[in-house]
């Protein structure tokens, strides 16, 4: 069984100094400059970004169409579309929250950031019980390293990215703050983590096909959702807790999480855990929606007979 990877597992970046890499080093070059900048700079540097997608990605626009008109039905047409562009802007900020996330100190955050929740991890920790920590895919996704790791250190999961070079530059950003990763699919590795008492951060939101999910609504609609939070759970004792976090709408910091919401899992009924996760996380996004990755296929994966809806 693999450890989890380490900064002394990551490749060398000089093994990416090729023309083929040019254009990455290029715009990585340019999110280091950007957050330099003053705050309100970046963030609007962030939100000509945004901008910039929804006007040239007409693909991811219209995801974000279809999963805005199914989740929020009872917001008129023309709000639904300023809800769609508020997306992608909010998402171009989260380019620009990555990216202070891997590069910036933690001290650029001190005034920036309220937590609530830690205790729920304390007395968990003091039974002796792993931790495993649920959140979604906000656009201030990367910022939980930087912002909670140095107090509570925890083990993250994540899919490795298809081109070497910025799979390599996500790990590295994200193992300044993180004791260890661990790849999506080792849930072997996940369940040591927790039975020797650790944390461990995941994000159990985005369709992972028909094979590894059972479905339960979310925003009313049928979601194709993993059940490994309640498995793991179950196989641990790991306590689940809730994880999530949003930028003021004032751009002026960070409100951080924990939550106990998830304190029926396991119930020894999946799919019921899974309404109660899905419940869960629909009730965060609805707090700040355009924070959200209404730019994934959510809703890929259909019930037997019902139509694609993308």
């Amino acid at each position: 069984m693999p450890n989890p990877t380490t900064p002394s597992d990551l490749p060398s970046l000089s093994r990416f100094y090729g023309p083929k890499y040019w254009a990455i080093w290029l715009g990585l070059a340019c999110l280091r400059i950007t957050i330099m900048l003053p705050w309100r700079w970046r963030m609007a540097v962030g939100r000509a970004i945004g901008w910039l997608l929804y006007q040239l990605s007409g693909r991811r626009r219209a995801i974000a169409e279809t999963n805005i008109s199914l989740c929020f039905p009872h917001l008129s047409q023309s709000q639904q579309s300023r809800l769609v562009q508020a997306t992608f802007a909010d998402n171009g900020v989260g380019v620009i929250e990555t990216a202070m996330a891997w590069w910036s100190s933690r001290n650029t955050f001190n005034q920036r950031v309220a937590v609530t929740g830690t205790e729920l991890i304390d007395q968990a920790q003091a039974e002796g019980r792993g931790v495993l920590l649920v959140g979604a895919h906000y656009t201030s996704l990367d910022l939980g390293g930087i912002l909670l790791a140095p107090s509570y250190p925890y083990y993250a999961t994540y899919q490795r990215h298809g081109n070497p070079l910025m799979d390599s530059i996500i790990r590295g950003g994200r193992l300044r703050h993180l004791p260890g990763m661990v790849e999506r699919d080792d849930i072997r590795q996940v369940m040591r983590l927790l039975k020797q008492g650790k944390i461990v951060w995941l994000a159990p939101d985005q369709d992972v096909g028909p094979e590894r999910s059972v479905f339960a609504p979310f925003f009313g609609i049928d979601a194709a959702t993993t059940p490994i939070v309640s498995r793991l759970a179950q196989a641990t004792g790991a306590k689940v807790l809730q994880f999530s976090h949003h930028r003021i709408n004032n751009d002026s910091g960070y409100q951080l999480s924990i939550g106990d919401t998830l304190a029926s899992i396991p119930s020894g009924n999946t799919e019921q855990d899974a309404a109660c996760l899905n419940a869960a996380i629909e009730t965060q996004v609805a707090h700040y929606p355009s924070q959200y990755l209404w730019l994934h296929r959510r809703f890929k994966t259909r019930p037997a007979n019902s139509p694609s809806i993308y």
